[in-house]
């Protein structure tokens, strides 16, 4: 017989072939339509369900309905492993009892249930197994009269969720093409479920989102507003109606960092994540420190779709940790730098006068008379004359000078440019005049200190770092107090001292 002479199969075996199955003898075309017409009534019932119940009691009652079973119920785990009905159409009393725990290690011997939940495969009526293997089992069914049966795998997430349990009072077992038809039903039962858990947890996110106490902010691809919640309103003045089709720039301002706002900018053309703090402005023109974080949303494709930012108030934080920077890098009682910004202060300083072939000078100093004014009068009087001296000592300088209080009464500065001896004692003569002069103490009394300071020069004093230009400026002060009386000036530089102790040493 030629390919032409064969006889053509109708478009209903040819749809079942096209479905994986073969199609059987004695398989009816009714029951084929029954089944459709079965799938067709559940995708228009359950898909538009968003309660988990009612889709299972639905899928049940329809099976039972458009003559799929006579009995239909799905079962899953309950207490003590046990499993229990969750929904249910036919006849209540045969799944009533039944104490079958798939956990256990026999359960597969126990009946078709254990059996099915163990493997996470369909099991029909046929073949039959041995009665001793499932006697309870078919004894039950002749009970309730059901004569064949089907239990099928409700999976979710690639694992068996619960059992969906068929019987029929009738002795036709489902033939291969309806088995596979049930089979991609149960499948699609557990992408509905699956798919409405997601659409749940999407809604409680939502509201979540709203609810925020952390500003959300979601743009399309474009970076234009699409949606904000209640927090962004309450930390930038902008309600939603007004932000939404525009960008985010809106809370830029003057001095918003352009080298940050380069670095979002780079990090979202090439849709990744980026996460810093921006100087931003309320509706009000107030500005406000802000923590953003801002993640790229793609689609299942992998296109870029959406951007999701988070935005948080962070300006008494960032108050708080300039403050302990500050206090960190700062003398408490002063407010000059301390040793630490001294140090750092010295080797910036350094590399400066280095790249500029300039002058560095270091200063260090010690009040004298202060130690009587302590002891006379407290440390409440001593501490007001080292404020009056650290501001007199900043008024006395420019303001590219550098003072640090080292602790006690000794002080440090640092003076660049000045290139001759010369220069300098014009501006520590001034100096002087001012340190000098009367202090007010809070008690009514007058107190007056005199300076002693040792100075060492870059780059006079040799290629040296910034720890050994404070010792020999230690050293030099060192000498000005010994030779207190005998000084012309307060100040003694460092090639002096070693001069006069090559003096006194030929």
């Amino acid at each position: 017989m030629s390919q032409e002479d064969a006889p053509r199969s109708s478009p209903s075996a040819r749809f079942w072939r096209l479905l994986g199955g073969s199609q059987q003898a004695d398989q009816s075309v009714s029951e084929q339509q029954q089944l459709l017409a079965w799938r067709e009534a559940l995708a228009a019932v359950l898909i538009p369900k968003t309660d988990e119940r009612q889709i299972l009691q639905h899928f049940c009652a329809l099976t039972v309905q458009h003559g799929v079973a006579d009995l239909a119920v799905v079962l899953r785990l309950g207490g003590q492993s046990v499993l229990q009905p969750m929904a249910l159409s036919g006849p209540r009393a045969f799944v009533s009892d039944i104490c079958c725990s798939p956990l256990a290690a026999v359960a597969h011997t126990q009946s078709p249930l254990g059996k099915v939940w163990h493997e996470g495969r369909a099991l029909y009526s046929q073949p039959i197994p041995a009665a001793a293997d499932w006697g309870e089992w078919y004894a039950r069914l002749t009970r309730y009269g059901l004569r064949s049966w089907g239990v099928l795998p409700v999976l979710r997430r690639g694992r068996v969720w619960a059992l969906l349990l068929l019987a029929r009072n009738r002795q036709r077992d489902w033939a291969s093409d309806g088995q596979m038809l049930l089979q991609s039903t149960a499948r699609l039962l557990g992408e509905v479920l699956e798919e409405l858990a997601k659409q749940q947890v999407q809604l409680i996110l939502g509201g979540g989102l709203r609810a925020a106490l952390d500003s959300v902010v979601l743009t399309d691809v474009q970076r234009r507003v699409l949606f904000v919640n209640q927090s962004f309103t309450l930390m930038t003045g902008y309600k939603e109606d007004e932000i939404c089709g525009k960008g985010l720039k809106i809370l830029q301002g003057p001095e918003t960092s352009q080298a940050d706002l380069a670095s979002l900018d780079l990090a979202l053309r090439d849709g990744v994540a980026w996460s810093g703090k921006l100087l931003n402005y309320q509706r009000s023109g107030q500005p406000f420190w802000n923590h953003v974080s801002i993640v790229p949303i793609h689609n299942p494709t992998g296109e870029l779709t959406h951007f999701l930012g988070l935005l948080r108030d962070v300006s008494r934080e960032h108050s708080l940790l300039g403050q302990l920077e500050y206090e960190a890098r700062h003398d408490r009682l002063t407010g000059l730098a301390n040793r630490r910004a001294l140090d750092e202060e010295l080797e910036v300083s350094l590399s400066r006068v280095q790249r500029n072939h300039s002058n560095l000078t270091v200063c260090l100093i010690d009040l004298d008379l202060f130690k009587p004014i302590n002891d006379l009068y407290g440390h409440e009087a001593g501490d007001q004359v080292l404020q009056v001296v650290a501001q007199r000592l900043r008024e006395g300088l420019r303001r590219s000078d550098y003072v640090a209080r080292l602790g006690g009464d000794e002080f440090v500065i640092l003076l660049e440019g000045y290139r001759t001896p010369d220069e300098l004692a014009v501006v520590l003569t001034k100096l002087a005049a001012r340190i000098h002069a009367p202090i007010l103490l809070g008690n009514g009394r007058e107190v007056s200190v005199r300076l002693s300071m040792g100075i060492c020069r870059y780059p006079e004093d040799g290629e040296i770092d910034g720890g050994r230009l404070l010792r020999y400026a230690d050293l030099a002060l060192y000498q000005a107090k010994a030779t207190r009386q005998q000084r012309r000036d307060y100040w003694v530089f460092h090639h002096q001292r070693i001069l006069a102790r090559e003096s006194v040493g030929g």
